[in-house]
């Protein structure tokens, strides 16, 4: 009963919290284009992004609670609050910005030592390298195709931070997520029609969504799979 309770309120903090994210990533997008003296976001978030916001944030908070131990429900549950934060940023003006990477780092570093201790950094640094070398590949293969890098280093350096926090193996159901989520992205982009050779897109929202994938992934395959 404990728990039904603590899921539910949990999950009603998430509605509210997903539904104040947008207005609070538009202000925040407001600022940073003041401060860089940049034209302010041509767009309004409306109800249709609040609404996207609040289901996100609820269905996760819900996944976390049934599947993880409460303290790494906690975690992912504030990693969900921030990708969706992100991601509205990233669509407004196309920036992951380094606020929101120092915030990563230091709840990643805090969550590696808290679940594989010290020698969980060693792992870290592994899984870190190992990112750099795939992004740096894919940099280098668009650079020959498109000549232009293709990856923005605020995609990088988020990459990078959240192979710290998972460390390996759960490297690779990071990159396995992402990459999956990229090409279900991309076939339901040239179906569609919004999609072409020339398009570019926000990639904030591919790398949290493998970064979640990473964090909740091992639990699905053990309580349903």
């Amino acid at each position: 009963m404990n728990g039904i309770i603590v899921t539910a309120v949990l999950t009603g903090i998430s509605c509210l919290v997903g539904f104040f994210i947008p207005e609070l990533s538009y202000s925040f997008a407001c600022y940073k284009c003041r401060r860089k003296g940049y034209p302010g976001p041509i767009r309004i978030p409306g109800l249709q992004w609040k609404t996207v916001s609040l289901i996100f944030t609820a269905g996760i908070t819900g996944l976390s609670r049934l599947l993880l131990p409460f303290d790494q429900a906690i975690f992912t549950i504030l990693i969900c609050y921030i990708a969706a934060f992100g991601i509205c940023v990233d669509r407004l003006i196309r920036i992951i910005a380094n606020e929101m990477l120092w915030v990563i780092l230091a709840a990643g570093l805090i969550y590696r030592i808290h679940s594989g201790g010290l020698i969980g950094l060693m792992g870290s640094a592994g899984a870190m390298a190992l990112v750099i070398a795939i992004f740096g590949l894919t940099m280098i293969f668009t650079y020959v195709r498109k000549g232009t890098a293709g990856v923005g280093m605020g995609d990088v350096k988020l990459a990078m931070i959240i192979a710290i926090t998972v460390g390996f193996p759960g490297v690779f159901y990071f990159l396995t997520g992402m990459a999956c989520v990229i090409g279900f992205y991309c076939v339901a982009g040239i179906k569609y029609g919004f999609l072409v050779r020339e398009s570019t897109f926000p990639m904030c929202g591919h790398i949290m969504a493998g970064f979640l994938i990473a964090l909740l992934w091992p639990y699905i395959s053990i309580t349903i799979l």
